[in-house]
């Protein structure tokens, strides 16, 4: 009984090992925080992230300008990851650069509010160097971010660096990119916010409002007609009422 016993814990241990080191490579876990690309109908998809963009529902990823291996002013978060067999084998996976730079000043996000002479650079592996100031971008529209493998993953990081004499400020930044691949749909834009200098906590505040929706002026409009239709009434009551002896 002991020895049959012995062969079942031996044997149980030995395919514990075997199922550990055959398992699959698509069991891999994918890297907390990047952006993981998939695809969706034939449309690049960037997924995983946090929040959303209130004004038009855009993915919102973050990173920290400051962290331990990028320096003070660089990181290279978050990075763009893929699962095994998402993508065809050999597909180049291309980043293009839009919109403007904007920067948390504790209070709002803007363009206005990018200190002076600060771009946000990134760069790509085929060595471009793509700009967003706070007018627009400059330097090189898209660059490649990777090259997935035989097995159709990726996994891909690229340096974002604060640029300038300003860069000093303590804030945030943000960045809109998109993703495009041959044979591929492009994917819907996306936002990185980089840290740069604030806590933890002030650093998801400046985030959490990105979050919230801005009403469209057609109810700026009707909330301004309702008040006039409340005044109104209300003076309508007033003239109504007989006067007090």
């Amino acid at each position: 009984m002991r020895s049959s016993t012995l062969s079942n814990v031996i044997g149980g241990g030995l395919l514990a090992l075997v199922t550990a080191f055959s398992a699959p490579a698509w069991a891999e876990p994918l890297h907390d925080g990047d952006i993981e690309i998939g695809v969706a109908h034939g449309v690049l998809q960037t997924l995983g992230a946090g929040h959303t963009h209130g004004l038009d529902g855009y993915g919102i990823f973050e990173g920290n300008l400051g962290d331990l291996a990028g320096g003070l002013y660089s990181t290279d978060d978050p990075g763009y990851d893929s699962a095994v067999g998402s993508l065809a084998a050999g597909a180049e996976i291309f980043y293009t650069a839009l919109g403007t730079l904007s920067f948390w000043n504790g209070t709002a996000w803007s363009a206005s509010a990018v200190p002076a002479n600060v771009t946000l650079r990134v760069n790509g592996n085929l060595g471009e160097e793509s700009f967003w100031t706070a007018s627009g971008i400059t330097g090189d529209v898209s660059g490649l971010i990777g090259q997935a493998g035989s097995n159709g993953k990726l996994h891909e990081h690229l340096d974002l660096t604060a640029v300038g004499s300003g860069r000093t400020a303590v804030g945030a930044y943000l960045i809109q990119l998109q993703l495009s691949a041959n044979g591929y749909a492009s994917s819907s834009p996306f936002y990185i916010a980089l840290n740069r200098g604030l806590s933890e906590a002030d650093f998801e505040t400046a985030v959490h409002a990105l979050t919230m929706p801005v009403p469209e002026p057609s109810t700026w409009l009707m909330s301004l007609a309702g008040l006039g239709a409340v005044a109104m009434v209300r003076r309508q009551r007033q003239a109504k009422a007989p006067a007090k002896a």
